[in-house]
């Protein structure tokens, strides 16, 4: 499993990515800019604590959202992305926190 756990979930992240329309692209800009708060600098805080920085499911997560985004919409994908690697290690809250910007646009 190349993202562990949620490989797949990731995955299709990803794909949906490299598809976003120029408006999805600015919806999703804006949800994540509406999003920024403590609640979301809580919840990224909390996912990271989950991983170290330099692991492997960290970069290569990190990596593929980078190359799909082409730094559009680049927080409220990475964000989705860092909720589903660490799905199982953070509060529903957090993840629904990090996840909610993508999930509001994206389904």
């Amino acid at each position: 499993m190349k993202y562990g756990p949620q490989t797949q979930q990731i995955e299709e992240l990803v794909e949906k990515l490299k598809g976003v329309t120029p408006e999805q692209a600015e919806r999703l800009n804006d949800a994540w800019y509406d999003a920024l708060n403590d609640a979301r600098n809580d919840a990224r805080k909390a996912a990271r604590v989950t991983l170290l920085d330099g692991s492997l499911a960290w970069n290569a997560v990190r990596d593929a959202v980078q190359d799909a985004a082409h730094h559009f919409a680049w927080g409220a994908a990475w964000d989705a992305a860092l909720a589903l690697l660490v799905q199982d290690k953070i509060s529903t809250e957090h993840f629904d926190t990090l996840y909610g910007p993508w999930k509001s646009v994206m389904g």
